[in-house]
């Protein structure tokens, strides 16, 4: 078997057909060029080509809904804090959610994204797919809300529930807005993150009504436009991932989660030997991001002997070599050589 190009790859393991080595993957905030089309594009360009990752999860600046609705935000000026400081949320009431706009592509975010993904596709081709980051409507209109913290949505779920199921229907209208846009590009996927995965944070009563329906809309929305969707659960404990068993290979095709989470309970883990006894979907997994990095004095030896180590679990809880050995989040802000290990790894013992 020769060498596969990226597309090659994931194309293989999303259709059942050979592969050369375990595809690899990462992705990082680049919060200094994050908003600048001609440098994010070269930096997206750079790091995926140095670290010889198989597919281009583009790492739109993380407050990016927050902007498009008219947040006001004073940027990070630090290439390791990937969030800017949100002085004005869009969302500060249940009244500004019942009144949340549905935006459409020629707002200047979705324009600035679109112009990244078309300097991509120009540079890249068919080579290497291309995943767009959007977030599910209930962690998007978060996002408008308070970033990170879900305590203003689950506020407004007890004392405004219609308001807020305004402004998800307008969220979601606006992801297929842009989602219409991105098709017309040719994007591959989208790697579809959601915040609301852990199980602690919502019952099952409010997952039902206020996550699930509108998520669904968007994964259903993809179908027969694109080939290669990940679904991010995001979180590192009691994770929601049965919610994706049930989707098709045609709509979902990839699932990303955190599964060896350090400080993290044993039983409240996924491990990748979980998720492959309940589904055949693609499994992108591996590494822990915030973790496996680090080391005392930047030893690079250290470093390589410990994703070989999680390297070789992924492959024995897989079963095979057909995974993408990755991050279950994002890698530490700003990149580092060291990311580079990841393929080397790959490479050495991953290959068929």
């Amino acid at each position: 078997m020769g060498i596969m190009t990226g597309e090659e790859r994931i194309r293989a393991l999303t259709e059942g057909g050979r592969i050369d080595r375990t595809p690899v993957g990462g992705w990082y905030h680049m919060p200094l060029v994050d908003k600048n089309v001609t440098d994010f594009t070269r930096m997206l360009i750079a790091s995926t080509d140095f670290n010889h990752w198989d597919f281009i999860k583009i790492m739109t600046n993380g407050n990016y809904y927050t902007e498009a609705f008219g947040g006001k935000i004073q940027p990070s000026t630090v290439a390791t804090q990937w969030c800017g400081k949100i002085e004005k949320y869009p969302i500060e009431s249940a009244e500004d959610a019942a009144k949340l706009p549905v935006l459409d592509v020629d707002n200047p975010v979705f324009d600035r994204e679109l112009k990244v993904l078309k300097n991509l596709k120009r540079h890249y081709g068919d080579s290497i797919p291309l995943i767009a980051t959007i977030f599910n409507p209930l962690t998007a209109v978060q996002e408008c809300a308070g970033c990170l913290d879900p305590g203003p949505i689950k506020k407004m779920m007890k004392e405004d529930p219609e308001a807020l199921h305004k402004a998800l229907r307008a969220m979601t209208k606006t992801n297929q807005n842009y989602l219409d846009a991105l098709f017309d590009e040719r994007i591959d996927g989208i790697f579809l993150a959601n915040q609301y995965a852990m199980s602690h944070i919502l019952t099952e009563q409010e997952y039902d009504e206020f996550c699930e329906p509108y998520e669904r809309q968007i994964i259903e929305y993809c179908k027969g436009k694109t080939w290669f969707n990940m679904i991010h659960a995001h979180g590192n404990a009691n994770l929601r991932m049965d919610r994706y068993y049930g989707y098709g290979n045609d709509v979902v095709q990839a699932l990303n989660w955190e599964n060896c989470p350090a400080d993290t309970k044993e039983e409240d883990i996924t491990r990748i030997a979980d998720v492959r006894q309940r589904t055949d979907k693609v499994i992108i997994a591996g590494i822990d991001q915030d973790h496996d990095f680090l080391t005392a004095n930047n030893d690079r030896e250290e470093v390589k002997a410990r994703l070989v180590a999680r390297f070789r679990t992924a492959l024995k809880e897989n079963g095979d070599n057909r995974f993408v050995f990755a991050p279950g989040c994002a890698l530490l802000p700003g990149g580092t050589y060291l990311n580079s290990l990841i393929y080397e790894v790959a490479e050495e013992y991953g290959r068929s």
